[in-house]
């Protein structure tokens, strides 16, 4: 489930830096140089809704803030209940952990999911079970664009050459999207 989740976080990242080169305009990040031994991806919706996948080793982490979902009464509940392993994300002061909707971790190879129940925005669950169908429709419904679903798939499926960003979007900086795939941890 690790390397499959991080591959699939990585390409909508990527996807989404040729969609979008403007960094604070997208919804996923990655950064595969998080911290040592760490990677992290996020989502930002524009309205409030936010959240970050934690890799360290074998450990994954998510916490999410849903507005549209609710969000905990007593954050710090949520936190009690995670094992000490996960020491490193929940006092990472990015991941804004003062508050949130839920915190999932894993535990042999099984979510553990505390809080509420996410349906407003895409969690771990549904980010690996995503189409290239699936995230042509929500560029069409966020940025207004159709693209080349049959490139999306090959992103998916691992087969990323330089020349399909310009494919995607003929406007692409490709030394800028060159930095981005260093920072997110893909090579073409």
């Amino acid at each position: 489930m690790n390397l499959e989740l991080k591959n699939k976080l990585k390409y909508l990242a990527l996807l989404n830096a040729i969609i979008e080169p403007e960094w604070e305009y997208r919804y996923y990040s990655y950064n595969s140089k998080w911290g040592d031994a760490e990677e992290m991806a996020s989502l930002r919706d524009g309205c409030g809704g936010e959240w970050f996948v934690w890799f360290y080793n074998e450990s994954i982490a998510f916490k999410c803030t849903s507005p549209v979902d609710g969000l905990v009464d007593n954050f710090q509940t949520l936190k009690d209940k995670v094992p000490r392993d996960y020491s490193i994300f929940l006092n990472e002061p990015a991941f804004s952990m003062d508050m949130g909707s839920c915190i999932w971790f894993l535990n042999n190879d099984c979510w553990q999911k505390l809080g509420n129940s996410i349906s407003d925005l895409p969690n771990p669950e549904t980010i690996q079970k995503m189409k290239a169908k699936d995230f042509c429709e929500f560029v069409d419904e966020i940025y207004e664009q159709e693209i080349n679903c049959d490139l999306v798939a090959k992103i998916f499926d691992g087969k990323f050459e330089i020349e399909m960003a310009s494919k995607i979007n003929p406007n692409i900086d490709l030394t800028c999207l060159k930095e981005e795939l260093l920072e997110i941890g893909l090579s073409t």
